[in-house]
């Protein structure tokens, strides 16, 4: 089991690297930290092709490379990683099937 990524979350990964004037060839890393009221807080950023992609699972598609360092994976296979823009917020969007609790605000969780 491995972790996706829609097509509408490559699309804004793209516009938001393009708006920061990172190269292609930085990466999208996505991941979890301890924090947040349920435990973890998930991560997201751009970073540099990193020395050692042994370290990482990483997928591809449409041409965006994604990593997930492989503690986080233990907690992030299977999840989707969706874009959603409503009329009170926006933002990427962590479907993970092994959450059991998230808080209200969506940006921590609970495993």
């Amino acid at each position: 089991m491995t972790f996706t990524i829609t097509g509408r979350a490559v699309e804004k990964a793209r516009e938001f690297r393009d708006n920061l004037d990172k190269s292609d060839d930085w990466v999208l890393a996505i991941g979890l930290k301890g924090g947040g009221c349920s435990g973890f807080k998930y991560e997201i950023d751009f970073m540099p092709l990193p020395d050692d992609e042994t370290m990482y699972k990483i997928i591809e598609r449409d041409g965006l490379r994604v990593f997930c360092d492989k503690k986080s994976y233990i907690f992030l296979a299977g999840t989707e990683i969706d874009y959603e823009e409503t009329m009170i917020s926006s933002g990427f969007v962590f479907n993970s099937p092994m959450a059991s609790s998230k808080c209200g605000c969506g940006e921590s969780v609970g495993f």
